[in-house]
């Protein structure tokens, strides 16, 4: 992965709405991209049986040297995913009229486990 911030995340009850994942990953990465420089991936992940959501935020100041980047856009996707829908589809819509907003689709993303990177490996 490039350096940045990987969010992983499934939708409450089994809900495969793509609209909640869109908005909480394009009102977190257009709201840091005024501050810093930032660039986002949503992608629908199929892992086996299972399916979440992963978004990645990337850019030269999100990686280990500034925590605190980091952490902010942590709390922000946090906040957003505690809002209601209602109050967070609003919140998307009114914010996707303003100039320079930019919309990031969801795209579909097929993994297979890779026992190589299992921590199970470290002991052995």
């Amino acid at each position: 992965m490039e350096k940045g911030v990987e969010i992983s995340f499934q939708l409450n009850g089994g809900r495969e709405d793509v609209s909640v994942v869109e908005a909480l990953a394009n009102l977190t990465g257009n709201f840091f991209s005024s501050q810093i420089e930032v660039e986002w991936r949503i992608f629908h992940v199929t892992l086996g049986e299972n399916l979440f959501y992963k978004v990645l935020y990337t850019g030269k100041t999100l990686n280990r040297l500034h925590p605190r980047n980091e952490n902010d856009i942590k709390r922000k996707f946090d906040e957003l995913a505690h809002l209601d829908y209602s109050d967070l589809m609003k919140e998307y819509e009114a914010k996707s009229r303003e100039p320079g907003f930019r919309k990031i689709p969801v795209k579909e993303l097929k993994e297979e486990y890779d026992l190589w990177q299992d921590k199970l490996w470290n002991y052995i």
